[in-house]
């Protein structure tokens, strides 16, 4: 069998495994000691020998797949951040990303100039976000990347709708290119600003833009809906106030000039 690190590695093993197994065709007459046996496992088995399986059920669809993907988000809790109103936090993805998400002195793009004038070795190529990798790696044979921004690859690919179809950090480890002005998802997937997330995590964003503050109710209600920021307020349609006039109304009780979104928009 003609098989290679990489194969292993792409078979979910670990990177330990993978090493040794290099190893062993680097070195052959060294590690003739090595006797491990791998087992490539077929879905939905997993383990040392195969051994443990998920029993997902048959009527298992991939909507309900994204639903509890909904009510997770991970937050990068080495650095404190002053996200504003709202319950969204920070994304490890979100750091050094070229924009500024913290308010307290914005410390999630600090010091992030040390990445964009850090110099590559002469057998390294260079990725979009300033890290190194080695020039075999660069435009090679393999789909996967190996620069967290994906800058290696010469086609971007998205990320699945459902996440039994491959490793899961085939996604959830990349960040999303820092030139391209994209929302991170905290999942692997990226959007255009104010694009629908399918984990749900733009609700957050949202949730934070339309925080009512110190604004009157009336004149809070007026903002969201011209802003479009949402589409209804307490189960009443923006569209119907607008078409009624009855957004003119609210906007008489707002007090000038107007703050809105009460919490700066970085």
């Amino acid at each position: 069998m003609n098989v290679t690190s990489h194969d292993v590695l792409l078979w979910s093993s670990s990177i330990d495994l993978a090493e040794r197994y290099q190893y062993y065709i680097d070195q052959p007459t060294k590690s003739n000691r090595l006797n491990e046996h791998f087992f490539n496992c077929t879905l939905p088995w997993f383990g040392s020998h195969c051994q443990y399986s998920f029993k997902l059920p048959l009527n298992l669809t991939e909507s309900s797949l994204n639903m509890q993907w909904k009510s997770h988000q991970t937050c990068y809790i080495l650095l404190e951040c002053d996200r504003g109103a709202g319950s969204i936090c920070l994304d490890w993805r979100e750091i050094c990303n070229g924009r500024i998400d913290c308010f307290n002195d914005g410390v999630d793009e600090s010091q992030c100039f040390e990445l964009e004038i850090n110099e590559c070795n002469e057998n390294e190529r260079r990725c979009h976000n300033g890290l190194c990798i080695p020039k075999w790696f660069w435009n090679g044979e393999f789909d996967e990347a190996e620069c967290l921004d994906k800058s290696d690859l010469l086609v971007m690919s998205g990320c699945p709708n459902t996440y039994l179809k491959l490793h899961i950090f085939a996604c959830a480890e990349y960040t999303c290119r820092p030139d391209e002005g994209q929302f991170p998802c905290g999942d692997g997937q990226c959007v255009e600003d104010f694009g629908q997330c399918r984990n749900g995590r733009h609700r957050l964003l949202i949730e934070s833009l339309s925080a009512q503050g110190n604004l009157p109710y009336d004149c809070w209600i007026a903002m969201v809906c011209l802003s479009k920021i949402i589409d209804q307020v307490d189960e009443v349609s923006c569209e119907q106030l607008v078409n009624h006039s009855e957004i003119l109304r609210r906007l008489e009780t707002c007090e000038y000039p107007v703050q809105f979104p009460v919490i700066p928009v970085l």
